[in-house]
């Protein structure tokens, strides 16, 4: 889906996790103070166009045709509505789930992506289910904090390594190694060259404070797990169920299902789409290359309608013959 708005393609027939690119694990990043650092210097590097990244034809369609009624369903008995936080569902205005009443019981976008790209073109009812790329989490206190604010203070933390990292005035053959390459996380793959050791990594300042205060350990204590991770489910994690309970109650709720850019490959979408298909709920399928529904030879009673096409044009024709229509 994001592949139009320059974020690589990941689980794809010419994705990059078929080109050898494997993300951190949830265990090394949590047991390990170099694997954080290597992720936050990747992520330093990386970032920045992954934060920039626009919201292209297809996420405005989608917008379109939420504000014209024909996709998002109501979930009004839905009670894990209330578990939600700001790091998984709605807008990017920071408006608490529940002071909108029924409101934000709507439901009309369920996407992996943590780009937030969808919120950025202005849809209002959208599950992170794989939770948002633009926060990070004290693994301690569980205060979130803008994940731009915490990499300007580990831009100023880490200046030196940072020229170093990217220094384009060495010779050609560092040149090539040094060069960085975005993934669709938003970290980047550095060269062999690259050292973490000297990385530092910016204090979680409540934890900080806290120490301070009552003149404790530093907040660096590895045993009290006092350092940021970005507010996603990395592989090797769960997603929480109550994420899920809410993506099923919308499947059930649905008279149709659209899945839009994705292969599939991940089991956290494909078992919403096999509910659906179990359900006898129709299933629509936009997407580039062989999903895993088709894979898997499920939909063959014709329940499963499959198009090759770009999205982002694709959408934006659909929205204009929708228009068109209800002009008429």
């Amino acid at each position: 889906m994001s592949t139009e708005s320059g974020i690589p393609d990941y689980r794809g027939s010419k994705g990059s996790y078929f080109r050898g690119h494997k993300p951190i694990i949830h265990h090394e990043f949590m047991s390990s103070p170099e694997q954080r650092k290597r992720y936050w210097a990747r992520s330093l590097v990386g970032y920045s166009p992954f934060a920039n990244a626009q919201p292209n034809l297809g996420h405005e369609a989608l917008a379109k045709l939420e504000e014209m009624k024909y996709i998002g369903v109501e979930l009004e008995e839905c009670t894990d509505f209330d578990r939600l936080g700001d790091s998984c569902f709605g807008n990017l205005d920071g408006v608490t789930n529940g002071k909108e009443g029924a409101t934000r019981r709507r439901l009309s976008i369920i996407t992996q992506n943590v780009d937030t790209l969808h919120s950025k073109a202005g849809l209002k009812h959208c599950l992170h289910l794989h939770g948002r790329g633009d926060l990070v989490r004290c693994m301690n206190c569980g205060m979130t904090h803008d994940r731009k604010e915490y990499h300007d203070k580990l831009t100023q933390c880490n200046r030196d390594w940072l020229n170093e990292a990217t220094s384009d005035t060495v010779d050609d053959d560092t040149k090539k190694d040094n060069k960085a390459e975005l993934r669709p996380d938003g970290d980047a793959e550095l060269g062999e060259r690259v050292s973490y050791d000297e990385l530092i990594l910016p204090p979680c300042p409540r934890c900080d404070n806290n120490a301070t205060l009552h003149n404790t350990t530093t907040i660096n204590d590895e045993e009290h797990q006092s350092f940021f991770k970005t507010d996603v489910v990395f592989f090797g994690d769960s997603v929480p169920k109550h994420r899920f309970d809410i993506s099923y109650a919308a499947i059930n709720a649905a008279d149709g299902v659209l899945c839009i850019g994705t292969s599939l490959a991940v089991h956290s979408a494909f078992r919403l789409v096999k509910r659906a298909i179990e359900r006898g709920t129709p299933v629509a399928i936009l997407n580039v290359g062989e999903t895993r529904v088709e894979r898997e030879g499920l939909g063959d009673d014709g329940l499963v309608t499959k198009l090759e096409s770009p999205i982002g044009e694709t959408l934006a024709e659909l929205v204009k013959l929708l228009d068109d229509t209800e002009i008429q």
